[in-house]
């Protein structure tokens, strides 16, 4: 059974997560998973056929960070902005260190000039990792509602 100290850890990862993205602070994107972390964007029409043939995926550490490395060398046409909302966090299970969690994400991008759009919906299939030390994603896989984006995805769902 999980305590309330346990879900706060997994709240707070959860705002860290968003505030990382939202806030530009990419870098620290990284450091919320686990050395030997899976992070998987796919679509829910390839989950429910029972594809799992991703729209990005980045297995370790250092495959996060040469994401945020390309992101930076890449993302630089256009200034713009990302709002994450984040609602119906379900802790499914808990073995004592590892929780499996569901929740929904939308995502807004508002353009320099004022011009907002919703970028992706969908929801999040976490394994979180908790410690004496904090919650880190174990894995942390996104369902996107739509099989199509409208720009490059490079920023982090």
């Amino acid at each position: 059974m999980m305590n309330e100290a346990q879900r706060r850890l997994i709240d707070d990862l959860q705002a860290r997560y968003i505030r990382a993205i939202d806030d530009d602070r990419i870098e620290d994107w990284p450091g919320l998973f686990t050395e030997q972390c899976l992070y998987r964007i796919i679509t829910r029409e390839n989950l429910d056929a029972g594809m799992l043939l991703p729209l990005m995926e980045c297995r370790g550490q250092g495959m996060l960070a040469d994401r945020i490395t390309g992101l930076r060398k890449i993302n630089v046409y256009e200034p713009h902005r990302y709002t994450h909302q984040q609602s119906g966090l379900v802790v499914e299970s808990f073995d004592g260190t590892t929780a499996v969690c569901r929740s929904s994400y939308l995502v807004v991008r508002t353009m320099g000039n004022g011009a907002m759009s919703i970028f992706s919906t969908g929801v999040y299939l976490d394994k979180i990792e908790l410690s004496a030390t904090g919650a880190k994603f174990i894995e942390r896989i996104v369902v996107q509602d739509s099989r199509t984006v409208g720009t490059l995805l490079v920023i982090p769902l």
